[in-house]
């Protein structure tokens, strides 16, 4: 028991425009039927937690993770999630969303850059999910909506050590995401996966119980804190082979030695 790891996953995009932080939908489904085929079970937020807070760990379990909740999640990754009956998460900016309705039949599609331009004007709803949207993800049990801080700006507070407000800036997405859905939201994740001791310490006091990285590694009852993922990059095959090596405390620490020493 001690030696066993839940992996988790981390996407941004899946769309079939772009290559910066994207994964081709053709890809992610490969990824899909290959967790299925090899009896890998995806977790909700919920269950990942309860497993490493009780140390009960089971086999081939993995949590899917997608960061700054993108449209092209709700345009490709939640229909080929529903295709396999598989759950994931998102961490959503909640200064990002915004309640409207917006047709989607018509819908550009763009790379990471040109949208994350737009996310900081008057058309971010075209390049991230609504309200609405994010709800209907929601209410279907396939992805678990979770936070990202609010502005997305944790990383300047951190370097220039405004604590108050990083402070406040968690708290606003909290409460905002808990009244919307009614539910306690206990999972964040620092934006562009910086962040420092008093950082984890302050959303610790804020309420969130488990704390996601962009660092690879295992993830233990010991480390909810600064929980680790696997940025993905190739086929399912690669992504199984990897999940294999994280879903154990000591295959991934001689794993990650020899890559560093590559």
């Amino acid at each position: 028991m001690l030696d066993k790891s839940i992996p988790v996953v981390m996407y941004h995009h899946v769309s079939p425009v772009g290559k910066e932080l994207n994964t081709q939908p053709e890809i992610f489904e490969d990824h899909l039927r290959n967790l299925y085929r090899k009896g890998w079970r995806t977790l909700s937020g919920n269950e990942f937690l309860q497993y490493l807070e009780n140390n009960e760990i089971p086999k081939k379990c993995v949590l899917l993770t997608f960061d700054d909740g993108f449209v092209n999640n709700y345009l490709y990754s939640y229909p080929l999630l529903k295709k396999y009956n598989m759950k994931a998460m998102i961490f959503v900016a909640t200064s990002f969303i915004e309640d409207v309705d917006i047709r989607r039949d018509s819908l550009r599609l763009f790379s990471h850059k040109e949208a994350w331009d737009l996310v900081h004007t008057e058309r971010r709803s075209e390049v991230i999910c609504t309200w609405k949207e994010l709800e209907e993800m929601e209410d279907s049990g396939i992805f678990d909506i979770q936070s990202h801080g609010h502005s997305h700006n944790t990383p300047r507070y951190l370097k220039e050590k405004k604590y108050a407000e990083l402070k406040e800036d968690l708290l606003i997405s909290k409460r905002l995401l808990e009244k919307r859905f009614s539910k306690d939201v206990l999972h964040f994740g620092w934006p562009k996966g910086q962040y420092d001791r008093t950082g984890i310490d302050i959303a610790t006091e804020v309420g969130f119980k488990a704390i996601y990285t962009t660092e690879r590694g295992a993830n233990t009852t010991k480390n909810t804190k600064a929980l680790k993922r696997l940025p993905v990059k190739k086929h399912g095959k690669w992504l199984v082979k990897r999940l294999n090596i994280y879903s154990s405390v000591l295959l991934s620490r001689l794993y990650l030695t020899v890559r560093r020493k590559i």
